[in-house]
């Protein structure tokens, strides 16, 4: 689990990220990306729609996003909003799988610190 300092929140959050930031996408994920200015920290969130599958599913994908994100927590810039959004491609890939799409998306999207 990420600690509340890194999560989006409320559907406010969300919207403002999806109605007024970027997004770039591969196979398996989305990335939608908003610069704030005021935060300390990167705030991240997950969005799994219901096509997917059961809740059960939805919330396995959920899991392994956050696992897949944790160890480049730090290395995000933290002036940025992030949602990562499954595709339908994600159901049965491994967390390895998943984590190397969303290294590519945020070195795509430029959103790394450091070089990982």
């Amino acid at each position: 689990m990420l600690s509340k300092v890194f999560r989006l929140k409320n559907k406010a959050e969300f919207q403002k990220v999806y109605q007024d930031g970027k997004s770039i996408t591969t196979p398996v994920l989305v990335l939608s990306y908003f610069k704030n200015q005021q935060k300390n920290n990167p705030r991240i969130g997950f969005a799994v729609a219901r096509k997917i599958g059961t809740a059960v599913c939805r919330n396995r994908v959920k899991r392994q996003m956050r696992e897949a994100v944790k160890p480049y927590i730090n290395a995000i810039d933290p002036a940025y909003d992030i949602i990562f959004i499954a595709r339908m491609k994600i159901k049965g890939i491994s967390v390895r799988d998943v984590e190397k799409n969303m290294l590519a998306l945020l070195k795509r999207a430029q959103l790394l610190n450091r070089n990982e």
